[in-house]
């Protein structure tokens, strides 16, 4: 039995409630593109977004798409879809979600017709509202720590506490369950969860996924 776009869109919202952690991969080589994204998947990150600022993104974005043995999780999307031009790209490369840091009236459009989980970036209370107008499915408030951190996600989210809100914009791992209680239902990480090999790697992903549902650890910190 196929699998519509529709389902798709419910299975990726599924496992972002299941393991709140966006795996961000951007770097300057596509080479370490894919082996960030394939250790962010083996450490057991469901949602693993590609951004356009890597060479080549929308063939990675196949390639692991090819190399899935079965319909997700992992679901890969693609980030820093910041005009209509990319979210078009997006689409055509099979994209299960998309990224903005911004707040675009076309890449929304975009992602609504082809009904994909809509992930699109604000910072004020209006930018969050024009975001939650134009149908996203999560609100991703960047660049967050730049602005106050968790204080400021606070403050926000009490008049605008109904709009559901991700944490972007560069914290580390042990600053989760701050951003969590201030309201946050996911996190956007990148370099925070690498480490220094492919092990330390994975013990940050563990931790990052276990802070961000709020489960006690085993693992000191």
């Amino acid at each position: 039995m196929s699998v519509t776009l529709t389902s798709v869109r419910h299975q990726v919202a599924r496992s972002l409630a299941q393991a709140p952690v966006i795996g961000v991969v951007r770097t300057a080589s596509t080479e370490e593109a894919g082996r960030q994204a394939r250790l962010f998947i083996e450490a057991g990150i469901e949602l693993v977004e590609i951004t356009f600022t890597v060479p080549g993104a929308t063939r990675l974005v196949r390639d692991l798409l090819a190399e899935r043995p079965s319909q997700g999780p992992p679901w890969i999307g693609m980030g820093t879809v910041t005009t209509a031009a990319r979210a078009a790209e997006a689409v055509a490369a099979g994209s299960e979600f998309l990224v903005s840091p911004n707040t675009h009236p076309e890449v929304a459009k975009l992602a609504r017709q082809a009904d994909l989980y809509l992930v699109l970036g604000a910072l004020t209370p209006t930018e969050v509202c024009t975001a939650a107008e134009l149908k996203a499915d999560l609100v991703k408030v960047y660049p967050v720590p730049m602005v106050g951190g968790p204080a400021y996600l606070r403050m926000i989210r009490q008049p605008l506490g109904d709009i559901p809100m991700l944490a972007g914009g560069g914290f580390g791992v042990e600053e989760i369950p701050l951003y969590r209680a201030a309201g946050a239902i996911a996190f956007g990480m990148g370099p925070p969860l690498l480490g220094a090999d492919d092990e330390e790697t994975r013990r940050r992903v563990r931790r990052a996924l276990e802070l961000a549902r709020g489960l006690p650890s085993e693992e000191a910190p």
